[in-house]
Formats: structure tokens, sequence, C-alpha cells
């Protein structure tokens, strides 16, 4: 390989001017592609590398200049209302929206939220909304549960998906590793003597988070000594404490015993529990895999969102600046781990 290999030296091979082949080499859609394969061998045969600090620096200024000082990343709302992004009853989806634009302005972009179903535009309609406004990178923001991801002109934009993993769909994706997040607190009750853990769950998450609660509780529980296996609860509502809920809640208590509650929904566990009787942690121990903040009063898993927000940005700033637009051939997930907040809602017991 030789280093000391120029583009003006691939032009010359070439027979073209050294601005087509650095066009070329960044895939610029107005070189036709023969010419691009053409240089691209050229380039691989001379042993040619771009300094990739000289290559960031050329893409920044490219665009900043293509967008008049200001590079512009828009951060789609896919949520039911314009503002169900930032006012989310989720404080991690709050955090991980801010943690995303703090990071874009720390990198020196702009920010700037959509809502997906603006002026009722059809998902085609609104990518051409975007595409006009020279926005060239899109971070797609977390989808309402059993929602389809939306069929936009992937083709367009360098994208990043906050969420889980589509199946359906092969964008890169930022998000919290709920499988770890479920282990360690499994792992987290058992060093404070818990045995009898009880998984508890909103049905429609089964399938949302594609069964990652469920697969790391269950791996801590068979692989922890004198860990019971129960029976985990679904429920179909988990948005008001109701008859119907309290009435499925008291008898899978009673089945199965479990001496503290994992949920990802603590302050509707909390709230439950509360109304059958049993007080936290004196009478059950209470666990989230959710906690709203890093310092809590609930014990359980910080996901750190404003860390996955920032992630997402630094992945997506990557993928504009390397000018790789439309749907991967493999998509990359990225998890976050969350770290463990000890809390008021569990206590040591004697084992």
């Amino acid at each position: 390989m030789n280093s000391a290999v120029t583009m003006k030296d691939i032009a010359e091979r070439a027979g073209v001017t050294t601005a087509t082949v650095s066009m070329s080499l960044r895939g610029h859609p107005d070189i036709p592609v023969t010419t691009r394969e053409r240089i691209g061998r050229f380039a691989q045969e001379l042993g040619y590398r771009p300094n990739p600090l000289v290559s960031a620096l050329m893409r920044n200024r490219r665009l900043r200049h293509q967008s008049s000082g200001h590079t512009v990343l828009a951060f789609v709302c896919a949520l039911e209302h314009p503002d169900a992004w930032r006012n989310a009853a989720s404080p991690t989806r709050r955090y991980i929206r801010s943690g995303a634009f703090d990071r874009a302005a720390q990198r020196g972009y702009v920010g700037q939220e959509f809502w997906l179903h603006r002026d009722g535009m059809s998902p085609e309609r609104f990518s051409e909304m975007l595409h006009a406004r020279g926005i060239q990178g899109v971070l797609l923001g977390p989808l309402p549960d059993g929602a389809p991801p939306p069929v936009m002109r992937w083709d367009l934009f360098s994208v990043v998906s906050l969420s889980v993993p589509l199946p359906s769909l092969t964008l890169h994706t930022v998000c919290n590793d709920h499988y770890f997040s479920s282990l360690r607190t499994v792992q987290e009750c058992y060093k404070l003597g818990y045995r009898r853990p009880g998984l508890l769950l909103r049905e429609s998450h089964r399938a949302y988070f594609q069964g990652r609660w469920e697969a790391g509780f269950f791996t801590a529980q068979q692989s922890l000594a004198g860990v019971k296996t129960l029976k985990p609860l679904f429920l179909s509502n988990m948005d008001a404490v109701t008859d119907q809920e309290l009435g499925e809640c008291e008898r899978w208590l009673a089945k199965v015993k479990p001496d503290v509650v994992v949920a990802l929904n603590w302050e509707f566990a909390e709230t439950l529990l509360y109304r059958l009787g049993r007080r936290v942690p004196r009478d059950i121990g209470l666990a989230s895999l959710c906690c709203p903040e890093k310092i809590s009063h609930i014990s359980g898993v910080y996901q750190d969102g404003p860390l996955i927000g920032a992630t997402a940005v630094d992945q997506l700033i990557s993928l504009v600046e390397r000018n790789e637009k439309g749907l991967p051939a493999y998509a990359i997930t990225t998890m976050v781990e969350g770290a463990w907040s000890p809390g008021e809602t569990l206590r040591a017991k004697p084992c």
C-alpha cells in the first residue's frame, strides 16, 4: 500500500479531473455509476487511502456551505401527536430527546424536530418535504406500540432509529440493552436475598421489545442458585389501576408468591401493590427496569436516556459525513447498558 497516492494520481490514471475523482469516491449521484466504478478500481489498484481527518473536515465544510452555515438533522417524532415525544410520560424518552439535541449542538449541528403526521402528509410526501429543505440526516424517534415503521424515502437520507431493532426494516438502531437490564435487575435483587422474583409487564410490550425483557429475566432465574422460576404476569392495560387489573394481580400474587416485583412501569406497579395492601419494601420488594433518574427512590436500572440520544446522534453524524444514505444491507444495533440505582424499594433480606 502506497500512502503517498493522491487523488491527482488517480485523476491522471483515469483521465479525469481531481474534482471528478473526489465526487466519485464520495458516491456523488452526479457522476455516472460506470465512472464511479472505474475510478474506484483505479484507486484500489494504486493503493489510495484517504486521510480520515481531512475527509471529515472537507465533508463538514461542504455540508455547512450547502446549508448556509447550519447542518440540520431532522429529529422525527413518529408518535400520535406533535408534542408526544417532548412531553412523553416516560422520563427516559424525554431524556433521549434532550440528549440528542444537546449532542447535535455540541457537534456543531442543529437538531430540528418534525412530526411525521404533519398536515396529514403521507410518509413519502413527508420525505420529499425534508429533502427539499436540504436535510440529509434523519433520527427516527420512538414508534407507538405495535405500529409498523413508516414507509419513507430512506434512499434520500442517512438514518438512525431510536427503537428496538425493526425486523421489517434494516435501519441502524440505538437503544437500551433490555436483556442486560432485566438480567442485572434480578442479579441485584438476588444479592439482597430475594429468591422469588416476579415479572410484571404490559402484554403489548412482549411483542414490541421482542421478548428481550423476559429473556434476561428467565436467564437470571435459571442461572442463580435457589431462585424460583415464577410465571410472569402480563396485563393488557397499565394506564390506570382498574378492578380487572387488581383482580388479576391479586390472583397472581396469591399463586406465585413473589418476594419482589420487577416491572417496567414502576408507578403503576407501586400503586397496584399499595391498593392490594402490600407495602414496599416492607411486605414486598419493587425493582424497576427503567428508573426515572440516576439517583432515585426507586431501585432498578437507570437507562441513561441522555447517553442513548447522544450515541444515536454520533452515529447519525458519522453516516452523514460518510455520505451513507438509504437502508444498509445489514443493520447495526448499538445497545447502551444501564446503571444500577440502589434506591429505597428493595432492602436486604436474610437468605
